[in-house]
């Protein structure tokens, strides 16, 4: 759900109120997306308005050629030309057209992974594994007999799938001969020629046919996570002695041992701690007498931004920038009314001070964002939203204070907004975005948090909750993938979350200063911390 604010900057515009009235009658520009979308059996879905997609991962058990469709809703008012039935047939892409006062083409699609294995002792990596042609190659280790395979797990068809017998061959009177027994894993097979197992799916019996192949392996490095003060480690042992990582400064001569290392079959991995910031180090991987090739990388940066602690203001009060800076902005940079002001009401030096006012009948929203006001555009504004960033921080620490009022200035979709308490927003996320991403407040064109494919990690705060002291908070950053490294920023604050459709109360007041990025573990509680990965395993 898109939940940033924005305000109505051209409504305040002189450059508006001075323009003549034309009678032009040419088609608006009004763009309709799909917000929302959901079926049954739905694990995840991903919305892209610039590619005007729909796509839906859906779990074992969903019949893709009819799948219920629960519901969906769709900006600015938008209308499907032909109404989508109340089961769908995902199997092939579905084409529809939304249309607002023009028609804009959008493709639902659907994928349904299969989760598929097979677990063995002194196993090497995982089971390459052909659906179509039903069969599954198993490596182990050179020194892992054959002939007595530990099968410690299988699932090879959906879920609600169950392995009930295995074939192998064996010996009899100088002859090869079958011998088919029920499955119960774990059990010790014979698996020097092809084995073959019979899997039970909806009645139906299928034949699987699985080959272990012995595999040499080499004591290595796979990858390093580098992050500021850690690193995530993994590595490829051949079941022999007891792996343990060794780590130094690349300019030091003496080794550190790692502790806790992770063993599942011949994959390691630990967690190195305590490390310093933009260093660059070595690791090793060791069995006790074999050791592997050295492994060079850097920690990352404890990089902040300018002005987090919103000291420093423009010429005229309108953003929170340094002459000669251009990080932060606000939706009202072009307005004659001013939402966002610095004030002396702070934790330390200023603060910004956010107001939802009332323009021309009409509530704008006081915000701040790190990025450009680009441009007017229509009835609202053009912003690039973003700045430069390269660092992984893993929270947000800093301090707010909240005057709400009842809301009374409401716009669909959330005219049930109105009588309730206003909410404030808080919201920072890093993005490996290619440019910053261009927001239109006319177009109801935003930055999809739930489903925008360039976001790497996010948090924020959305709260009614009134104060008449700062509040010291820690926003912890929600990682959905680990493994990359993002190049854009995005903090944004607003005095009425839905400010973006004009619903929020007038007069409701968001005080935000001495933000910081937290960058080590140690700064956080255990709970904090492990909210960082909980959609991703840390390493």
């Amino acid at each position: 759900m898109r939940n940033l604010i924005y305000t109505l900057c051209a409504l305040c515009s002189l450059a508006l109120l001075s323009s003549c009235i034309e009678n032009d009658l040419s088609v608006p520009t009004v763009v309709s997306d799909f917000v929302t979308f959901e079926v049954e059996g739905q694990k995840e879905v991903t919305i892209d308005p610039q590619t005007r997609t729909v796509a839906i991962v859906l779990d074992e058990l969903a019949d893709m050629t009819k799948v219920k469709l629960i519901g969906y809703t769709v900006s600015n008012d938008g209308t499907l030309l032909e109404p989508l039935p109340e089961y769908l047939d995902l199997s092939e892409p579905i084409e529809v057209t939304l249309h607002t006062y023009r028609d804009f083409a959008w493709t639902i699609s659907a994928t349904q992974p299969i989760e598929r294995y097979i677990r063995c002792e002194n196993q090497v990596g995982e089971a390459e594994i052909d659906p179509v042609r039903k069969v599954a190659y198993v490596y182990v280790t050179e020194d892992q007999s054959l002939s007595s395979v530990t099968i410690s797990a299988m699932k090879l068809e959906p879920e609600g799938s169950v392995v009930r017998y295995t074939t192998g061959f064996i010996s009899e009177n100088g002859q090869s001969v079958p011998k088919t027994e029920p499955c119960d894993f774990p059990m010790v097979l014979d698996c020097v020629i092809m084995r073959y197992f019979m899997v039970e799916y909806h009645d139906e019996m299928i034949e699987w046919s699985v080959k272990v192949l012995q595999k040499t392996v080499q004591v290595d490095i796979l990858s390093v996570n580098a992050w500021t003060y850690s690193a995530g480690v993994k590595g490829v042992t051949n079941g022999q002695g007891v792996p343990m990582f060794e780590y130094r400064r690349q300019s030091d001569a003496e080794w550190s041992l790692s502790e806790d290392v992770a063993v599942s079959g011949t994959s390691v991995s630990a967690e190195i701690q305590d490390l310093e910031e933009d260093t660059e180090y070595v690791v090793r991987l060791t069995n006790g007498s074999e050791i592997s090739n050295e492994y060079v990388f850097r920690t990352g940066s404890a990089d902040q931004i300018p002005n987090l602690g919103f000291d420093d203001w423009s010429e005229d009060d309108r953003y929170p920038n340094a002459v000669g800076s251009s990080v932060w902005d606000s939706a009202n940079s072009s307005g004659a009314t001013l939402t966002t002001t610095p004030s002396t009401d702070a934790v330390e030096g200023l603060a910004a001070r956010l107001e939802s006012v009332s323009t021309f009948g009409l509530l704008a929203a006081g915000n701040i964002f790190t990025g450009d006001f680009v441009k007017l555009a229509g009835l609202g504004a053009e912003l690039d939203w973003g700045t430069p960033f390269t660092s992984r921080p893993i929270a947000l620490r800093g301090y707010y204070k909240y005057s709400p009022v009842v809301v009374d200035k409401a716009k669909e979709p959330y005219m049930d907004m109105k009588g309730q308490m206003d909410q404030c927003q808080i919201l920072m996320f890093l993005a490996d975005w290619s440019k910053p991403f261009t927001v239109n407040t006319n177009e109801k064109k935003f930055v999809n948090l739930d489903n925008d494919p360039g976001i790497i990690a996010l948090g924020q705060i959305n709260t009614s909750e009134a104060s008449d002291e700062y509040i010291r908070f820690t926003l912890p950053l929600v990682y959905r993938d680990n493994s990359r490294i993002p190049s854009y920023l995005v903090i944004a604050a607003a005095s009425s979350r839905y400010g973006d459709y004009f619903t929020g109360g007038i007069g409701s007041v968001l005080f935000v200063d001495e933000f910081e990025f937290i960058y080590d573990p140690d700064e956080l509680t255990a709970e904090e911390y492990s909210e960082v990965f909980s959609r991703v395993e840390p390493y």
